[in-house]
């Protein structure tokens, strides 16, 4: 396989940092460095992280030298102590960003707010990301639907894609939707993606890259640092990725580093390839 024409995406719920854990290796302050480790060994170029405190970005941001880290908090920066991000990280050696926003699940996704029912605002951050070795800009999208509320994360799946939409018919380009999504297969934010899109959004057509995974494999991405696999369970993390693109590997990470999880959540990473040799659009954005 020639990697020279891949692109490496992961979704990766880092686990906030509340300060305290009964075990100690729980902790951020033991996971940072092991987070780091993966991310940089992985090879991937695009990351999308899930519950990212500002604490946190800055640790992230010391260890992983050579990356941005690109987003906004859920609070716009007015709880710092409990201003969860949803960020994109991405290698910059291997790309270039040429735009980013983060936007709220909700009825009104311009300014601080959340949908009914949720229980904290909900965040999405989009950036465009000229990667090199393809020579095209991607659409990335990176979330982390409601945990608690039905509603509002069919409601959250559903402003993602009004956004999408909206951003294809300005430009269109390969489009990647990652995220710890708080659900499973058979839910409805899911089902509306693998099935149902076309219903409402006839010009966006979107693949689970767990279509690839033989189904005896496919597995629980939560474990709770317990390191446990379960053969047929269900995911709560997730990526998707536009008609643009083909799959060629996609993975639940589940091996301890020395002995630990640097998260409660396995990694997901998916290994993409686009179908036909892309425009160069690097001014796109």
């Amino acid at each position: 396989m020639n990697d020279s024409d891949l692109i490496r995406v992961i979704s990766f719920n880092l686990k906030r940092d509340f300060g305290f854990a009964f075990n100690h290796s729980h902790r951020w302050m033991e996971r940072r460095a092991l987070a780091a480790q993966f991310i940089r060994d992985s090879g991937a170029t695009i990351i999308g992280v899930q519950e990212l405190l500002p604490s946190m970005r800055e640790d992230v941001r010391s260890l992983l030298s050579g990356y941005s880290i690109l987003g906004f908090g859920r609070f716009s920066g007015r709880k710092p102590k409990n201003d969860e991000h949803s960020d994109i990280i991405v290698k910059n050696e291997d790309a270039k960003v040429n735009l980013c926003k983060t936007f709220w699940l909700s009825k009104n996704p311009e300014q601080l707010s959340r949908a009914y029912y949720a229980v904290f605002p909900r965040i999405c951050t989009v950036a465009e990301v000229y990667v090199k070795n393809v020579g095209c800009t991607i659409r990335v999208f990176n979330t982390h639907l409601d945990h608690v509320c039905g509603f509002a994360r069919t409601l959250g799946i559903k402003v993602i894609l009004d956004y999408m939409e909206k951003y294809n018919q300005e430009s269109p380009m390969p489009t990647v939707l990652m995220g710890d999504f708080n659900c499973k297969p058979n839910s409805r934010p899911v089902r509306m993606l693998r099935e149902r899109i076309s219903e409402y959004y006839p010009d966006l057509h979107l693949t689970d890259v767990y279509q690839s995974f033989d189904p005896a494999s496919l597995s629980n991405t939560l474990h709770n640092f317990s390191g446990k696999v379960k053969p047929g369970a269900c995911p709560i993390d997730y990526i998707f990725v536009s008609d643009d693109f083909e799959v060629i590997d996609s993975r639940i990470f589940t091996d301890p580093i020395d002995g630990r999880y640097p998260s409660d959540h396995y990694p997901l990473l998916a290994t993409l390839r686009l179908k036909k040799k892309p425009r160069d659009n690097s001014q796109t954005a």
